[in-house]
């Protein structure tokens, strides 16, 4: 098999030589930080092909990613990007300290990045002394200090964001904690931020800002390898728990709910679903209400070492840790979450119920019988609803029969007019019955299929008309990197699962290898085979380079849809000459 990919690989060389480019990981780094900042600035060789990225409000994922892949990054990239590492500095630089003396406050006397007034300043002071004293009482351990008070920067972010925080050096606590400091926009002039704030006052925007901030700086304390879609989770979820009247973090729930994503998907930059997912946090804590879960499951990271490499730590084992230390697991409240969001029987914030979107349907059904539904390749740890609603052809009794991978937990719900929900469950022989579903009482018949274990591409298949469903497979393994399943080999070779390559190769295993069988056979045995391999590429940068080029006639076929028979041929045609040999052998 390596000899026919060996030969695979070098004819498509010679067919696309001028493809190849070095410096993956720095073109990634300039290219983002190029769009954010208005500076497209680049080493030689490096082409530019992404778009400038849509205002981020929270730029501390692009940060906490470059500090982390700094030493991987060549000199003179190292020499573009250092600017945006360091702290701000002015010629007339400003400070306050705030009264409680925990946060000194820089800003500039004059010009673009001067705060509107003293008085401001003022605010903001004060108003990080509200979060610190929030954050404390609810048990975190205060972010750690090279020395004095906190360090917080007033710039003008309009055009970029509302708040970065940076890490600065190794703390006291422990060799993976670290000091930062806290970078914010000097007035949040709706004038700057648009529509994106304008229901809100400057005030109200200051403060949330300075409560997610605040805890990413509580979070480097803890481990500076946090997994950062957790660390954003949690962050959000805090700006609720600090200031519960702005209610801002709502508007970013639907963009999870009308995806099917794992929980722990790295989200591409524009992308706010992992704002959208703070309300795992809020299952967690309304789940157990008597221990401070959110904080324990930081404590517990604080415990971890990074996998190597300057690799985050996945944050779903620890999770799991501290679940299964109460009792339960992750895969059980992964479930219980995904009901809960259908149920709305949130027993915290109640006056703002209201805000939390509704789950968003993949599929409605009217027409009846159904003969085959399918909830295909869902990846781990996440859910589908299909909605069933009342017609002229809809049986009395809804019977749903069902046929799912192992992970793949179900239930269905009969919401009825009066707004009561009834919750029905899988009976032995596969099916679920809901009583009265084209009565005058009900309202709709939703059904929830859930990807409640680390298992990616777990299959559901169900019916109303009592006809045989077809077997399914058990799926694939999710790698320990926490949804970052997949892509080792590219992921080792461009240096980072956030490469804008690596991503359309994750696209195209999605959406043209996981829907078929033969594809997922081939994301099956490459799941077994690269891993030890990319481990090797990463810590190697000669391989790296060759590897990208190798992998670059790949991604032409995968960028260019129309060239995909010819690769889909070729590698059918190695599967085929192994099948052969193999057959030859024996």
């Amino acid at each position: 098999m390596m000899k026919n990919l060996r030969l695979l690989l070098v004819t498509l060389l010679a067919l696309f030589p001028s493809l190849v480019t070095a410096g993956a990981l720095d073109t990634y780094y300039l290219q983002r930080f190029g769009a954010l900042y208005g500076t497209q600035q680049q080493t030689v060789g490096v082409v530019s092909s992404q778009p400038a990225s849509p205002r981020e409000r929270c730029l501390t994922p692009l940060h906490h990613g470059l500090s982390r892949d700094w030493p991987k990054l060549s000199t003179e990239t190292q020499k573009t990007l250092a600017k945006y590492l360091a702290k701000p500095s002015w010629s007339d630089e400003q400070v306050y300290i705030s009264t409680g003396g925990n946060f000194k406050i820089h800003y500039a006397g004059s010009g673009v990045d001067a705060p509107p007034s003293t008085a401001w300043v003022q605010t903001v002071a004060a108003t990080f002394e509200e979060v610190y004293a929030k954050v404390v009482q609810m048990g975190y351990r205060a972010a750690p200090t090279s020395a004095g008070p906190y360090d917080i920067y007033l710039q003008n972010m309009g055009v970029r964001a509302f708040g970065i925080t940076e890490s600065d050096i190794q703390s006291s606590l422990g060799p993976n904690s670290f000091t930062s400091f806290i970078t914010i926009d000097n007035d949040f002039s709706a004038s700057e931020f648009g529509t994106q704030i304008t229901e809100y006052t400057p005030l109200k925007a200051l403060q949330i800002t300075a409560a997610h901030e605040y805890h990413h700086a509580i979070q480097y304390g803890y481990n500076f390898f946090f997994d950062i879609w957790y660390a954003e989770v949690t962050a959000t979820w805090m700006e609720d728990e600090v200031y519960d009247g702005v209610n801002q973090l709502y508007i970013y729930i639907n963009n999870y709910l009308g995806k099917t994503m794992p929980l722990d998907a790295t989200a591409p930059s524009g992308d706010t679903s992992e704002y959208g997912r703070w309300i795992f946090n809020r299952y967690l804590t309304e789940r157990y209400v008597q221990s401070p879960v959110v904080r324990q499951i930081w404590e517990q990271l604080a415990t971890q070492s990074s996998p190597g490499g300057g690799a985050n730590i996945p944050m779903l084992p620890v999770i799991d840790t501290v679940l299964r230390a109460k009792g339960s697991s992750l895969d059980n409240d992964f479930f219980s979450f995904s009901k809960k969001l259908y149920l709305r029987d949130w027993t915290s914030h109640t006056n703002d119920i209201a805000l939390i979107h509704p789950v968003v349907p993949k599929q409605a059904f009217s027409a009846y019988p159904v003969s085959s539904g399918t909830s295909p390749g869902l990846p781990h740890y996440s859910f589908a609803f299909y909605k069933f609603v009342k017609s002229a052809t809809a049986p009395q009794d809804l019977v749903l029969r069902l046929s799912q991978s192992q992970g793949i937990n179900v239930a269905a719900f009969r919401k009825n007019t009066s707004g009561s929900i009834d919750q029905f469950s899988q009976a032995a022989d596969g099916t679920i019955t809901i009583p009265s579903f084209n009565a005058a009482g009900t309202e709709e018949v939703m059904l929830l299929i859930c990807n409640a274990s680390s298992s990616d591409n777990l299959m559901a298949y169900f019916n109303t008309d009592g006809s045989t469903l077809p077997p399914v497979s058990g799926g694939t393994t999710t790698a320990s990197g926490g949804g970052k399943s997949g892509c080792f080999i590219a992921t080792a070779a461009y240096g980072s699962y956030l490469h804008p390559k690596v991503a359309m190769l994750r696209q195209f295993r999605d959406h043209y290898l996981l829907t078929n069988a033969p594809g997922r056979a081939f994301v099956s045995l490459y799941y077994r085979v690269s891993p030890p391999l990319a481990a090797f590429i990463a810590e190697h940068a000669t391989t790296r380079t060759l590897c990208r080029a190798a992998l670059t006639p790949i991604v032409f076929f995968v960028e260019h849809t129309a060239m995909l028979p010819l690769f889909l041929t070729a590698m059918g045609g190695i599967l085929l000459a192994r099948r052969s040999r193999k057959h030859f052998a024996v």
